[in-house]
């Protein structure tokens, strides 16, 4: 082996410092080592199938040692030198191992006889797998003239080396298209004229491999120019059977065969093959990388690490993206995600990388990351270039995204933890108002993991009975009598004490359980309006008022289940009034339109709540089966204050009257705003300045209080 001879390593070493000595001693006597580093028996029999050309092993592993090592080589089929790299383990040990068949030991703490050993055994071992192969190749060869002789279309040459002069059989020129004596004359050079210029300087090392005894035989695949003009693949293989004086060669022979086919095959193999590997590791959509392939990335980052180099992960989420899909349709959705990758993939280097995670999520990994001076200007103009207008379908769409950022390092362990904590980020950049970036601190994983904490509980109190129901009386304003209540879920902890909805419908919400939860109001309350009609009968008109989420309304059972409750208390379906928040509706209005339109024949009432808050659903209010709008607090609080809500109020009132519609004003805690609301010509109001909201019992001597046609709220 010569110094400038690649050195391919597999190493079984557990010690960092002990690895890097080893290489440099090879590298200082000119070998260019390549190596894999393992720690395993496993690992070490799954590395083993790659081409080594000799194996260095420590004795003694935490897990592994250098006897069960050269039993798994000697039992595998590769012939490779074994030599045992160690501290002083004694002279005996080294003796045993030898015995074994380590073909050497060298002690750590003195490497001098280790390039000597490596430069013998490689060697050695070559000189065994070169006899092996020349029999092997002999036997071969004498099938493949067998063949010839029998002829089955493989061409056959005889090569007078020094001279040039080389005879080919008839198949030879056929395989390119041309007759017999067609070639031109018989000289190596001839032939030289029809290989690919490409495949020349291969052929050439294969033969000079083979004359200085570096292989046994020669073979090279390469292409032949067809009288055709097309290329044609042959397998060239032979052998010089005869050598001067001085060992040089004199005469070769050998054979052509035609593999066309079989390269074209090949070819078209592993063009199947790596259009696989891309589909498996890139978004169909986008082109960019999917979710695999960052977790294999992130891995990496994370590894790399330890070599101090941070990395940085942007977790991007396209801000109420489902409005596009829903108003413009998916193939427009579809261009404004592959617009949105194009942006990602222009705002990053090529070492960096941009994955789609699915849907409107991205992902920004950013590596060698020293501050997040960078990736917060990344941030920046990511969400500048993305609130541009994109001419989509003839219109201008206009995007915005919320965006978590986490700066990475050592602390972290595997993949996910880090997508984690961006996620986290991300969601706390939507709630500060969206369109913005959040870095990650450990306080939102820690609030993150008491809302986690709050989920459990929530499940536990749903089940358990820690939840109560409070009725908020609604009034009719000419009248100043109770119209219904409003039922509204609070949970008694019995430990945390009194929980608003506001710390856990949003955790209901996100995580499925509102629908049980909604269920148990449900049941509850219409129990309970059972009740009060029948100890109030001149009450019998009395409602109560639920709130529904979309999670509710999309329950396959939500109709039979609403009959059935009916049919358990008594009550007819224009008792039970559903109140649905506006941004609720618009998510996908067709849908809410279809769903509503089946709740109608039953009677039950539909209140669009918040109206006014979310996206304005005015050009769909005429499709909607609605039975009133609920005026946001918001508007309603802020009346005195700003002449504009008031004006808001008197629009949304004006819009219900004309519609048909009746009009809930909320949040009503002054007399001058029940008067103003009264003068407005709202019907129906609730708020604190009239009854807070109520437990059962309270909101039972509420109803006793004012039963009279003429009593007062107050």
């Amino acid at each position: 082996m010569t110094a400038s001879e690649p050195l391919r390593a597999l190493i079984v070493e557990d010690s960092d410092d002990d690895l890097l000595l080893l290489l440099r001693e090879l590298r200082r006597a000119g070998f260019a080592p390549t190596w894999v580093q393992v720690q395993t028996a496993a690992d070490f029999r799954a590395a083993l199938s790659a081409d080594w050309d000799v194996v260095f092993s420590d004795y003694q592993l935490p897990q592994f040692t250098a006897p069960v090592a050269l039993e798994i080589l000697q039992n595998s089929p590769y012939d490779l030198p074994f030599i045992v790299v160690s501290g002083t383990v004694g002279e005996a040990t080294a003796v045993e191992m030898m015995r074994a068949g380590a073909h050497d030991y060298v002690m750590k703490d003195n490497l001098s006889r280790l390039v000597e050993a490596v430069r013998r055994e490689v060697r050695e071992a070559q000189g065994r797998r070169d006899r092996r192969a020349a029999l092997i190749e002999l036997e071969r060869t004498k099938e493949l003239l067998h063949l010839a002789i029998e002829g089955s279309g493989i061409g056959i040459w005889d090569w007078q080396v020094q001279s040039g002069e080389m005879w080919t059989s008839d198949r030879c020129a056929g395989l390119i298209g041309y007759g017999p004596g067609d070639i031109g004359p018989p000289h190596i050079d001839t032939w030289r004229q029809f290989v690919h210029p490409d495949d020349w300087s291969r052929k050439k090392t294969a033969l000079q491999r083979h004359f200085e005894g570096n292989t046994a035989s020669y073979e090279c695949e390469f292409r032949l120019r067809h009288r055709q003009g097309h290329w044609v693949w042959v397998l060239d293989r032979g052998k010089v059977v005869e050598w001067d004086d001085t060992y040089r060669p004199l005469r070769m022979s050998g054979t052509y065969t035609d593999i066309t086919e079989r390269r074209l095959a090949e070819a078209e193999h592993r063009r199947v093959a790596d259009q696989m590997l891309f589909n498996s590791l890139h978004d169909a959509l986008t082109q960019l990388p999917n979710r695999n392939f960052l977790m294999q990335r992130l891995e990496l980052a994370i590894q790399r690490c330890h070599r101090q180099q941070q990395f940085v992960v942007l977790f991007l989420d396209l801000d109420h993206f489902k409005v596009i899909n829903d108003s413009l349709g998916h193939l427009a959705g579809d261009e404004v995600l592959v617009v949105v990758a194009q942006k990602l993939r222009s705002l990053i280097r090529a070492t960096d990388l941009a994955a789609r995670l699915g849907g409107d999520e991205f992902v920004l990994l950013l590596e060698d990351i020293d501050t997040l001076h960078e990736p917060l200007r990344i941030a920046e103009r990511l969400l500048q270039d993305i609130q541009e207008p994109l001419a989509v379908g003839g219109r201008n769409v206009f995007l915005n995204a919320s965006v978590g950022i986490v700066l990475g390092g050592c602390d972290y362990h595997s993949p996910s933890e880090p997508l984690r904590d961006a996620d986290i980020a991300m969601y706390r950049a939507k709630a500060q108002g969206r369109g913005r970036y959040v870095v990650f601190n450990e306080s939102m994983h820690l609030q993150a993991l008491q809302r986690l904490q709050l989920e459990q509980e929530l499940r536990h109190a749903i089940d358990h009975g820690e939840l109560v129901l409070y009725y908020q009386p609604i009034f009719q304003l000419e009248t100043q009598t109770i119209s219904g209540f409003e039922a509204l879920v609070r949970w008694q902890h019995p430990d945390r004490g009194f929980i608003t909805p506001d710390s856990f419908i949003p955790i209901a919400e996100e995580t499925g359980l509102i629908v049980p939860l909604d269920r148990w109001v449900l049941i509850q309350a219409t129990r309970q309006l059972a009740l009060w009609h029948q100890r109030y009968p001149h009450q019998s008109e009395l409602t109560v008022s639920i709130n529904f989420s979309v999670k509710d309304l999309l329950r396959s059972d939500l109709l039979d289940d609403l009959t059935s409750i009916l049919a358990q208390t008594g009550l007819q379906g224009h008792h039970l009034n559903l109140e649905i928040t506006e941004s609720t509706l618009i998510e996908d209005i067709q849908a809410m339109v279809a769903i509503l339109q089946q709740l109608k024949p039953y009677g039950f009432n539909v209140t669009i709540d918040d109206f006014g808050t979310g996206y304005s659903s005015l050009s769909y209010l005429h499709q909607l089966p609605v039975d009133a709008l609920k005026i946001d607090r918001s508007f309603v609080m802020a009346m005195e204050a700003n002449r504009r809500n008031s004006d808001i109020v008197e629009t949304i009132i004006t819009l219900s009257n004309r519609l048909g519609l009746a009009a809930i004003a909320e949040g009503v805690e002054t007399q001058t705003q029940f008067e103003h609301l009264h003068q407005l010509g709202c019907e129906l109001a609730q708020g604190y300045w009239l009854a807070r909201p109520l437990p059962a019992a309270e909101a039972d001597t509420l109803l006793a209080a004012v039963s009279a046609p003429t009593s007062s709220p107050r």
